[in-house]
């Protein structure tokens, strides 16, 4: 009868280590199939990578030899597809933000410019000499990115590089020389090769015209450390300062902290400058599902966004919807009535859910100021007096633009109609009275478009 105690905690000890190791061994193949599905995930991102690139490539390569506009914008708009799904796949890849700057930069500024041709191609008969320039270019460089990944895809699959080291040690990236390299230094090694970039000078966001100047905006302002920058990237996006963290660091004209996180279900890349602690933009990825706001809803969003975020004296100038649904607003800097286009702002949200997809403050930093704007020497009466007749004046205001050369200009500003019901709009010269630029407007249910 004494036994039986003993027994009985005996039996319970040995069921209780049983069923530790139930949940143990559980818990165990719950982490090893995590493991396995975010490695196969990583993978299947990195192929994607490759493909679309290499597909970029190859569509860049066509668009140098053909010369009928109809399949020239048809190409303009593959090689805007491709572009999209490349950023998508780097969206998901686990490495830092660093390691695929030039990447992601080249590629966004490709899928943009050929966004535009793609509606401007055919009206104007064709490619310019500048635009085929540019395009043979681009094509040079896309071919050397679809060298090195297919280079690294190969590695791969012999061995020499694995995924699974990649997605385990991209943040802390060390070991002996026994080891095999990460894909992360290659990448880093390919960054550091990258071909110097045709300028592209258009109408479209990543336009460098307005972006390679000094920084006027953070003049005066001080440096900012890693923790405050996740701060601003956090109140930005409305999120929890633990959803993210600082993954790295860029330099350039404008040196900035990168901080990364997930946010409500997509992965968000925000680049805040080291002086100032000003967001300089922003990077959403995720699968987009199906439209549930109407453009006009989507405008509303973008107001309530640009409320919250605090910045004054925006005015929209136009926006454009993409395919996939995401409408992108530009925004002008509006001093005392007048528009200044230099400050530009550009906030892209997914007509799906209403989540913020993308911000692009670059040209606002870079040319933000308070102006001491002169009198005008040429009145609007004078100026408009210089139009050519068959225009009929739709609106007006006085405007600063940049031109060519980076200066800035003080213009009156007339949009006009033709009796045919085409848009135009005109920049006469303030002070001189000389036109100094003429836009075509484009508008359909995609948004407008200026060229």
């Amino acid at each position: 009868m004494k036994k039986r105690p003993t027994i009985r905690i005996i039996t319970f000890l040995t069921a209780a280590l049983v069923v530790a190791g139930v949940f143990a061994w559980r818990n165990t193949r719950k982490a090893d199939s995590l493991e396995l599905y975010a490695r196969a995930n990583t993978q299947h991102a990195f192929d994607e990578l490759v493909t679309s690139v290499s597909e970029l490539s190859n569509a860049l390569e066509k668009s140098q030899y053909i010369s009928d506009p109809a399949l020239e914008s048809a190409l303009c708009t593959q090689i805007f597809g491709r572009a999209m799904t490349a950023q998508m796949a780097m969206g998901v890849l686990p490495y830092a933000s660093q390691e695929l700057e030039q990447t992601a930069s080249f590629v966004a500024k490709v899928g943009d410019y050929a966004s535009v041709l793609s509606r401007t191609v055919g009206g104007n008969g064709g490619y310019s000499d500048e635009e085929l320039k540019n395009l043979r270019s681009l094509a040079e460089t896309a071919g050397v990115m679809k060298m090195n990944l297919q280079d690294m895809q190969a590695r791969v699959a012999s061995g020499e590089l694995t995924i699974e080291d990649v997605y385990r040690r991209t943040d802390n990236a060390q070991g002996g020389e026994d080891q095999a390299p990460l894909a992360g230094s290659v990448f880093q090694s390919i960054e550091q090769q990258f071909p110097e970039l045709p300028t592209l000078i258009y109408d479209g966001p990543f336009s460098e015209t307005l972006t390679s100047k000094t920084p006027l905006y953070l003049l005066d302002k001080e440096q900012v450390d890693e923790e405050a920058a996740v701060k601003a990237a956090a109140e930005f996006l409305g999120t929890d300062r633990k959803d993210l963290s600082v993954t790295g660091e860029c330099g350039g004209d404008v040196p900035c902290w990168v901080c990364a996180g997930n946010v409500n279900g997509g992965r968000y890349t925000v680049y805040v400058t080291k002086q100032g602690g000003q967001i300089w933009s922003v990077l959403g990825a995720r699968a987009l599902g199906e439209r549930n706001y109407s453009v006009r809803q989507g405008l509303t969003i973008v107001e309530d966004y640009v409320d919250r975020w605090g910045l004054k004296d925006l005015e929209e100038s136009y926006h454009t919807v993409s395919d996939d649904g995401v409408l992108l607003v530009n925004f002008q800097y509006s001093q005392d009535g007048v528009r200044c286009y230099p400050d530009l702002i550009k906030v892209g949200v997914a007509l799906d859910t209403g989540a913020l997809m993308s911000y692009d403050a670059q040209s606002f930093i870079c040319s933000h100021t308070h102006r001491d704007l002169p009198e005008a020497a040429v009145s609007r009466e004078e100026a408009q007096d210089g139009l050519a007749q068959s225009l009929s004046v739709q609106d007006y205001s006085l405007a600063v633009i940049p031109s060519d050369g980076g200066e800035e200009r003080l213009c009156h500003e007339f949009l006009c109609q033709t009796e045919s019901g085409e848009k135009y709009v005109l920049y006469v010269n303030a002070m001189t009275g000389a036109e100094e630029k003429i836009l075509i407007l484009l508008e359909d249910e995609t948004g407008t478009l200026t060229i």
